[in-house]
């Protein structure tokens, strides 16, 4: 499987691009609250995956839950972010795993899935420790800290066990959690393997660092 710095998973035996937690329209979440922020999440988060689509030419796209930050997140779309959200969708075949944030909800003449399989290996929003393995998941949005040279770097990744595949947040908008944080307990340990996001590449990162 390949892994892209955009934070996206290619399999390439199956055709299929898998992505998780796009958190379309959280900017705009935030703005009932009174904080306002800049609107264009959606719009980059969008030519990100059209990118992606572009580099890969998948026949399947997976979606791993969280594609909308709420349920009402397509009704406050532009109007062009859903038309261009449309054409991506329809243009492969699209499998809509549910997530915790989208309640469910999926665009009209989507079907959504509470978990997927495909090739042996099942696909799930969140991940079960006692669930089905092989398994690839999302929900975290995993990040770590690495220090060179003196400098601190904290990089959105992938965290990769014998069984486990969590991908990092695919969206624009999105915060990490730390992959030491007791919520990815299921992934300490000196065998897991880190691979962090760069500006064009996926970098290994040293052994050990998930250790917990």
């Amino acid at each position: 499987m390949g892994l892209h710095p955009s934070g996206a998973l290619y399999w390439r035996e199956q055709a299929a691009l898998v992505v998780g937690d796009l958190h379309f329209e959280k900017a705009s979440s935030y703005h009932r609250s009174g904080q306002f922020l800049p609107p264009y999440d959606t719009a980059e988060t969008l030519r990100r995956l059209a990118e992606a689509l572009t580099c890969f030419a998948p026949q399947r796209l997976i979606l791993l839950g969280d594609v909308f930050h709420d349920g009402a997140a397509w009704e406050r779309m532009a109007q062009a972010d859903r038309d261009r959200l449309s054409r991506i969708v329809d243009a492969v075949e699209t499998i809509w795993v549910e997530g915790n944030h989208d309640a469910h909800f999926v665009p009209p003449g989507q079907t959504s899935h509470a978990v997927y399989r495909l090739g042996g290996i099942t696909f799930r929003h969140i991940m079960e420790e006692a669930g089905d393995v092989p398994e690839i998941s999302a929900h975290y949005h995993p990040a770590a800290v690495i220090r060179h040279r003196g400098a601190r770097l904290r990089r959105a990744c992938f965290v990769c066990t014998q069984h486990r595949l969590l991908l990092p947040a695919f969206g624009a908008f999105t915060g990490g959690l730390d992959v030491c944080d007791a919520a990815l307990a299921a992934f300490h340990g000196r065998e897991t393997q880190l691979y962090l996001l760069g500006s064009k590449a996926v970098f290994a990162a040293p052994q050990g660092l998930a250790a917990g």
